[in-house]
């Protein structure tokens, strides 16, 4: 992609489902089998509005009841997350075009990069495991749905990423693909927002960029 932005950055935050892993549409199978096995039904735009980019906590408080006990929210979402694992387990998905490219050319150029993502624990330490994530990403740079940090649009997860890179925010890129996210990315005021289009949204966000896939990036603002 040619670039005008004539910026060096020396630093980029990948957020993960959807943007380094294009599993959207596993998740909403899964949500799917889930709703069914509960009985609860939801329109594609109720799914939409509710899950893309949000903790299970807020999604399943918002479809259940926001009185829902720490155990409770544990519970329900290890039983959708594993119904999500088994799916892509079958799939045999792999990181989206490019990215393990782009991870290699930022380690050997010394350039700082982060997961930011609203997944919990038991999918990230699977994804760390079956997409060799060590290889490329420190441990402590992957950063996650904890149950502390606020969901997205908040930029919590993405303040908490800039400050683990001790870099300031207007040399940092952020990659998204959901609303959520990006509205995450946005106002955490970072330099550069682009937006990874893998479910062509046709998303209309003025002050970002868009690639179909990482391929399309250009290197060539990287310090």
């Amino acid at each position: 992609m040619n670039n005008p932005n004539s910026k060096k950055y020396k630093g980029i935050i990948f957020d993960f489902n959807g943007t380094l892993l294009w599993d959207t549409q596993l998740h909403n199978r899964a949500w799917d089998i889930f709703w069914d096995k509960h009985k609860i039904i939801l329109h594609d735009d109720e799914k939409n509005k509710v899950i893309h980019g949000k903790t299970n906590e807020i999604i399943l408080k918002i479809i259940f009841s926001d009185e829902l006990s720490a155990k409770e929210i544990f519970e329900l979402s290890e039983e959708k997350e594993s119904i999500y694992r088994k799916l892509l387990d079958d799939s045999k998905l792999e990181l989206a075009d490019g990215a393990i490219e782009l991870f290699e050319y930022c380690n050997n150029k010394k350039i700082k990069i982060v997961i930011a993502t609203s997944s919990g624990k038991s999918n990230v330490e699977y994804y760390i495991e079956k997409y060799n994530l060590l290889n490329w990403f420190n441990k402590e740079y992957i950063i996650y749905d904890d149950g502390k940090l606020k969901s997205k649009p908040n930029p919590e997860i993405y303040l908490a990423a800039i400050n683990k890179m001790q870099l300031n925010k207007e040399d940092i890129i952020i990659f998204e693909d959901s609303i959520s996210g990006i509205n995450a990315a946005l106002n955490s005021e970072i330099g550069r927002v682009i937006i990874v289009d893998s479910n062509h949204n046709n998303f209309k966000f003025e002050d970002c960029e868009y690639i179909n896939s990482f391929i399309e990036f250009d290197t060539i603002n990287l310090v």
